[in-house]
């Protein structure tokens, strides 16, 4: 799963990406199947405005879907939202303070 944001004032283009186990497909291919990939999404409705370029593979098949900001709602929401999920990195772990010296070093 490919989910790329462009758009906005910058025009920048953010990008998320989830590999699932073979254990988790089941739970994948129905967030996919659940979304109109053949529904006319509308025009993106003016400059500045995100973008969603969304691509499923499941087996030899391949969806892609490009959604005005507005249209990603219901499962597109969800779709969206678990593959950001799936690819956010692990949080940082919190800075060791130095031996001996008890709470967090000054930077």
């Amino acid at each position: 799963m490919i989910v790329a944001r462009t758009g906005g004032i910058a025009g920048m283009r953010r990008e998320w990406r989830a590999e699932p186990p073979p254990k988790e497909e089941p739970h994948w291919i129905a967030l996919i199947e659940e979304c109109p990939w053949d529904a006319d999404p509308g025009d993106a409705g003016g400059a500045d405005r995100f973008v969603w370029n969304i691509e499923a593979h499941c087996g030899p098949r391949q969806k892609q879907a490009e959604l005005p900001d507005r249209a990603v709602q219901g499962p597109w929401r969800e779709l969206v939202d678990e593959v950001r999920a799936f690819s956010q990195p692990a949080k940082p772990e919190a800075p060791v303070s130095p031996a001996g010296r008890g709470g967090p070093r000054a930077v």
